[in-house]
């Protein structure tokens, strides 16, 4: 089965990396899903939360000030000023 690699990025540290079945963000131009196959796109993301179905079945949940989300051959970057996790998360 396919995944995604994901690396979620502040400016100053990165703050999580590792493989998901599912992105989903709030985008200027609305909430999006990304799943394994979809299309390069890049947009700019509006504050709110994020959410990360991991592989190995748990939910990765934070929150976004704003920033820019990059996909692109399965490689899904998200990078803002400020972002904080809901949960507890290691880096895979």
């Amino acid at each position: 089965m396919a995944e995604l690699i994901v690396e979620i990025v502040a400016l100053d540290r990165k703050i999580w990396t590792g493989a998901a079945r599912l992105v989903r963000v709030r985008t200027t131009e609305g909430d999006i899903g990304i799943m394994p196959g979809h299309e390069s796109m890049a947009g700019l993301l509006k504050p709110g939360e994020f959410a990360i179905d991991r592989v190995d079945g748990d939910r990765l949940v934070g929150s976004i000030d704003s920033g820019f989300i990059s996909v692109d051959n399965n490689r899904v970057t998200v990078v803002a000023d400020e972002v904080s996790l809901d949960s507890a998360a290691r880096s895979a």
